[in-house]
Order: structure tokens, then C-alpha cells, then sequence
């Protein structure tokens, strides 16, 4: 695209020169004929150089960005250099040529050339004027304004060409009447000036001084061109509508700038609270884009402060935070901790998170001295910085002696501080949000650890089928189960349920299966087992905490079942269409010393028949929950147990894993849940 326009630029360019060359050739060979065609080819070269100069100087000015300062510092630089070519034509041009009247009589090659150059030098000039004030008449126009100033130039053009063609007295009305027309819409076009009121006031004072400097040269230059000095031959001579052209733009200018200095003049007064109210807005449309963006706390409590403070034109802001029942001074902005401290323990003597739901002000019972004691702090603005909905702090803002805060003040900070609260609270949800992420991927961890301590698949034997069934209330458990290879004829098995759920839970969970893996390799009977896994836990589980468990081992050569529950849920045993309930008696783990937990625990053995199934679970089964939050419960488990007593091991835990979901579908799952099923089939 800029590859594009600058080709375009040179295109414009290289016809501007085309036709200036046109213009040269043309002014050797018939000099300064006064011949009606001539004059009309003349006055058509110099309008197709000058058109096609200001197309290349419009599109290079669109393919840059310009300031208006930068573009009036411009043209008060070419006024200038305008200034001494009018003033020193006088002095320079007589020395060249021994007398200019005779070289505007006779003009020989070098008064030619010469003449050529400086009246190029004179249109480039002025031809930048003309488009740097077309810029400003267009810039920030809301409406389409491109006919007044085509209508404009074109009387312009009217007004300089009828001084060529209407020299006879009768007829000079016609060129006066141009004339006024230009004038009058000069003045028209001028006051439509909207750029001034986006800049700041110190542009705004720098504007005034150059607007100033510029009218005055304007003048000065249209007064010097208004005699009979040799600017003013040499250009009349080469062809007056261009003369006339030159003065136009000129007043032009004059008009423009001088009602530039007045406009700059009337808006001086209101500029401060202009830059007040663009830096308000500057600043929250900055901060709402800080809202959405990742954003450290402490960071976005400096960014706060600093806002603050240049809204409200205030010495010092900081925030007062809430960390529990402790009021802390965060990013102190202009002020040192100490001062600030002072300032807050007298902010808390008057108001209270709790009472604060609107921007207050109010004077310090004692100044702060800040630094020097000319710096003395001796009011202050505080609003409210609220995360869900309560006030979690305050943002504070003072300004010295004989300063006050102004209701515009105290509507910007309110505002801010709106701001700051929606802000703050993103802040604390990102916090809350990043660290719950890195929960769940350590929970992930802890997941996947456990899902490795768990068995991956059931124990094979031709006799005994085994189907087994986990669930966890959360993304961990504390329920556990296990198969250990005793011997060639022996399996034996642990179902256990630790008080409690989630992460600590199952970190015992881990502990108990390291127990019993150690245990099941040196002691045969399941009641030793129990109180040497109950002598353990007891040193190392609190006081709040317990494991129920039942370990036991199939005998497969004597068809037997030996078992112990230490406080663990019944085994079902279901025989030739019954349901037993099996209980022998039996503390939990880690509730009683080794003594008393062995007089308590029972070992118990049962003859398996063939098509005997022993039934295993947690109360996570029995303790389901529905929407009336009713429990699943022993009744209805044996109801399923009954019902379905013909099933294999597999299709059996299928049946009542589906009971158990259709039944608690309306509510989420209230405990671990962990079945174990055998089926004996001889």
C-alpha cells in the first residue's frame, strides 16, 4: 500500500515537472507577450504545474502522519524564508541584472531562468500553505465539507484569473466581485475550526503563541508583495493571475490564522478542565482494557494508585486492604509507608469498611508532613474497592494545604474506583482460578497414583469368579480393596474404608495398602493381620481418624472362607436363594490399643457350597442419596441382592451399580463407593 501511494506520488510529480518544463520552454521562446491566446496558454501551464504540485504535495501529506503543531511549525518556517525572499529581492536581484525594468521589457536567458526558479520557489511555497490549509479545514470535520471548500477555490481561481482577462475599467467590478466572493468565503471556511478543542492545554498555549507569529508574518508578507518592489514586478510580469493567486492565499492565510489565535484564545480558559476530562477518560478506557487481562495483584494495585493520584490531581493515593481483622497500606503512591500509616489510622477512627459504600472527603485532624513541612497533607478522599459484593478496601487520595477536591474530583475517583473493584475482584478470581487448576492437576497426579495402587484387573481361578467395582465421591478416595496371591490355593483379599473423604483420605488409603502388602508376606491369619495393621495405624493416625476394613483368603483347596471384619459392613453370603448377613464383631482400626481391639476381634470361616456368592462393599453403597436425600440402604440392597441372587459376579455388580445410579440420579454422590464380589462354582 505505501509502495502504491509513493508511485502515485511520483507520477504526480514527474507531471508537475513535465508541465513546469512546458511553462519554461514556453517563457523563452514568447517571453512576456501580451497576445490574448498567449496569455490564456500561459495562465493554463502555470494552472496544470500548480495542480498537479498540490496532488503530489496532498497525497505525501496523506502518506504521512502530521501533528497540526508540527504542520503550522512548517509553514511558519516557509513564511519566514518567504519573508527574506521578499525583503532581500531588492538587494540581490539589482546586482544580478544591472536594471529589472529593462529585463522585464527584454528578458534574455538568464533573466529567464533566474525569474523561472524563483517564481517555482515562490509557488512551491504558497502552494503548501494552500494544502496544509486545506488539511486543517478538514480535519475532524464530522460532516462532509468538501463542497465548500471546492467552491472556495474555484472563486479563488475566478478572482485570479479575472485580473488578466477584465483589465478594461469596465469590466474590473468583475474581478472585484471575485474577489469579495473569495474573501467572504475565506472568512466562512475559516471559523469552522473543531481540531482545537482535542488538544491539551499546553498545546493549546504553544498554538496560540505560533498562530500569533504566523498572522503577523502572513501580513507583513501580503504588505511587502502589495508594492511596486521587484517581488511584486517579477511575478506580475511573469503573469499577474498568478500574482493574484499568491495574494489570495496569502490573506488566506492571514484570515485563517489570525481567527486561529482568537478560537485558541476563547478556548484557553476551559483547556485544564478539557485535559481533566480527557485524561478520565484516557485512563478508565486504559484500565478497562487492564480488566480482562491477566494481571498480578500487587501490579494492578500500583496501576490503581497511579491512576488515582492523575485523576483526581491529588499529592498521594494508596489503598487500604482488609487481611482478615489487619487494614494493610498497599502501593503507596508520592508517600512513604510511615506517612501513610498516619493517614490511615486517622481514616479508621471515622468510617468503616462496612459503613463505606460511597466516595467521602474529609479533613485530617492532623496535617502529615510528607517529606519537607511544605508538603503538608491535609485532606483526603477515600472510596470503597469491593470484591463480592462487601468492601474489601479503600482507595485513598489527600492533597495538601488550601487544595480541595472538587465534585468533579470526587466523581472521577468514584468511577475509578468502581473500576478498580471490577478489576481487582478479575484479580482474585485469576488467583483463585490458577491455584485451583494447579489443584486439580495435582489431583490429576494423585489420580492417577491412586489408580495405580488399586488392583487393575481381578485374580483368574477356574472355581472362583471375582468382579470388583470403584467409585470415588471425588476425583480421590479413601476406599480400598486388594487380592494377594497366598499361594498356589490360596487368595486372599482387603476391603477398607477410611474415615473421611477426598486428598487425606486417600493418602492413609496408600498407607493401609503398604500395611497389608507387608503384613499378607509374613503372618498367615486374618485376626493377626488386623491387630498388627491396628497396632501400626494406631501410632500414626489422629485421634478423629479410623480405617474400617475385612481382610480374609479363600482357601480353594479346602473350600473354605476364612475372614475378619474390623468394623468394616457386613459380608452377604447368598446360598440356594438366601441372603445371610454375616457379622462377626470387630473395632475399627486406629479406635482401641492392641489389648482391647484383640479381645474384640473375631476370626470367622465358612464352607463354600457351589454357587455360593460372597458380597463385599463400603457404605458408599448403602449411603446413596436421592433427592429427598433418603438413603439407598440396607433393605433395598438386600432387595437387589434377593432379586438378582442367580447372577454371575459380573453381571451382578452391574445390577447394583446401575439400582445404585438410578437411585441417587437427582444427587451427587455422597461417599466412595467400593463393591467386591465372589461367586464360588464347582
Amino acid at each position: 500500500m505505501v509502495k502504491v501511494s509513493r508511485n502515485i506520488v511520483t507520477t504526480q510529480l514527474q507531471l508537475f515537472l513535465l508541465a513546469a518544463f512546458l511553462l519554461f520552454i514556453f517563457k523563452i521562446i514568447f517571453g512576456n507577450s501580451d497576445e490574448f491566446f498567449l496569455r490564456i496558454l500561459l495562465d493554463i501551464l502555470i494552472a496544470a504545474s500548480i495542480f498537479f504540485l498540490l496532488l503530489a504535495l496532498i497525497k505525501f501529506e496523506n502518506s504521512r502522519t502530521s501533528t497540526p503543531l508540527s504542520l503550522i511549525l512548517n509553514v511558519g518556517i516557509l513564511l519566514a524564508i518567504m519573508f527574506f525572499i521578499i525583503m532581500f529581492s531588492d538587494f540581490l536581484l539589482p546586482g544580478i541584472f544591472d536594471s529589472i525594468n529593462l529585463k522585464l521589457e527584454n528578458p534574455g536567458l538568464v533573466y529567464n531562468i533566474v525569474s523561472f526558479i524563483y517564481v517555482l520557489v515562490l509557488v512551491s511555497i504558497v502552494s503548501f500553505f494552500l494544502i496544509t490549509l486545506r488539511h486543517f479545514f478538514y480535519l475532524n470535520q464530522r460532516k462532509n465539507v468538501r463542497i465548500y471548500f471546492i467552491t472556495m477555490l474555484i472563486f479563488f481561481i475566478l478572482a485570479s484569473l479575472s485580473i488578466n482577462f477584465f483589465r478594461d475599467e469596465s469590466l474590473s467590478f468583475i474581478a472585484t466581485t471575485f474577489f469579495v466572493v473569495s474573501l467572504l468565503l475565506m472568512i466562512f471556511n475559516s471559523i469552522r475550526i473543531s481540531w482545537i478543542a482535542f488538544l491539551s492545554k499546553k498545546e493549546k498555549i504553544y498554538l496560540l503563541l505560533l498562530s500569533f507569529v504566523i498572522t503577523i508574518l502572513f501580513i507583513v508578507n501580503i504588505t511587502n508583495s502589495a508594492g511596486d518592489n521587484i517581488y511584486s514586478q517579477i511575478l506580475t510580469a511573469f503573469s499577474p493571475s498568478l500574482r493574484q493567486f499568491n495574494q489570495i492565499i496569502m490573506i488566506y492565510g492571514s484570515i485563517y490564522f489570525l481567527i486561529l489565535f482568537f478560537t485558541t484564545l476563547f478556548h484557553l480558559p476551559t483547556a485544564e478542565a478539557y485535559d481533566r476530562k480527557a485524561q478520565e477518560v484516557t485512563s478508565l478506557q486504559y484500565f478497562s482494557k487492564l480488566i480482562t487481562e491477566v494481571l498480578d495483584f500487587n501490579d494492578l494495585a500500583e496501576t490503581v494508585t497511579d491512576i488515582a493520584q492523575k485523576l483526581s490531581g491529588a499529592k498521594a493515593s494508596w489503598i487500604i486492604w482488609k487481611n482478615g481483622t489487619k487494614q494493610n497500606s498497599l502501593a503507596p503512591k508520592n508517600i512513604g509507608f510511615v506517612e501513610s500509616d498516619k493517614v490511615t489510622k486517622q481514616i479508621l477512627e471515622r468510617i468503616s469498611f462496612e459503613n463505606l459504600t460511597s466516595t467521602k472527603t474529609f479533613s485530617l485532624k492532623e496535617g502529615i508532613s510528607e517529606g519537607s513541612s511544605d508538603n503538608l497533607l491535609t485532606v483526603v478522599s477515600v472510596s470503597p474497592i469491593k470484591t463480592r459484593g462487601e468492601t474489601q478496601g479503600i482507595l485513598v487520595a489527600t492533597k495538601g494545604s488550601g487544595q480541595v477536591f472538587t465534585q468533579d474530583d470526587l466523581n472521577a475517583i468514584e468511577t475509578f474506583s468502581d473500576y478498580a473493584s471490577v478489576a481487582i475482584e478479575n484479580s482474585r478470581l485469576l488467583e483463585e482460578s490458577i491455584e485451583k487448576e494447579r489443584l486439580e492437576k495435582e489431583l490429576d497426579v494423585a489420580r492417577e497414583i491412586q489408580r495405580k495402587i488399586l488392583p487393575s484387573k481381578v485374580p483368574e481361578y477356574p472355581d472362583l469368579q471375582i468382579a470388583s467395582v470403584f467409585i470415588p465421591a471425588f476425583e480421590v478416595g479413601g476406599d480400598y480393596y486388594d487380592f494377594f496371591k497366598l499361594s498356589e490355593t490360596k487368595l486372599g483379599f482387603v476391603i477398607a474404608d477410611v474415615s473421611g473423604k477426598g486428598i487425606s483420605a486417600a493418602f492413609i488409603m496408600a498407607e493401609i495398602k503398604g500395611i497389608f502388602e507387608s503384613l499378607v508376606k509374613t503372618i498367615g491369619g486374618p485376626k493377626e493381620i488386623l491387630i498388627k495393621a491396628n497396632d501400626i495405624l494406631k501410632e500414626t493416625l489422629d485421634s478423629k481418624t479410623f480405617v474400617s476394613a475385612a481382610y480374609g483368603y479363600f482357601d480353594l483347596g479346602k473350600k473354605k472362607l476364612v475372614f475378619s471384619r474390623a468394623g468394616h459392613c457386613p459380608l452377604f453370603l447368598l446360598r440356594d436363594g438366601n441372603t445371610n448377613q454375616i457379622k462377626p464383631s470387630g473395632l475399627g482400626l486406629g479406635l482401641s490399643d492392641g489389648e482391647y481391639f484383640e479381645q474384640t476381634l473375631e476370626e470367622y470361616s465358612v464352607d463354600l457350597n457351589d454357587n455360593d456368592t460372597i458380597v463385599l462393599y463400603t457404605d458408599g453403597v448403602t449411603e446413596a442419596k436421592n433427592e429427598q436425600l433418603e438413603d439407598f440402604g440396607d433393605k433395598q440392597f438386600l432387595q437387589v441382592l434377593q432379586s438378582n441372587i442367580n447372577l454371575n459376579a459380573d453381571e451382578l455388580s452391574n445390577k447394583i451399580i446401575n439400582e445404585i445410579t438410578v437411585f441417587s440420579s437427582g444427587h451427587e454422590q455422597y461417599d466412595d463407593i467400593t463393591l467386591v464380589i465372589f461367586k464360588w462354582q464347582q
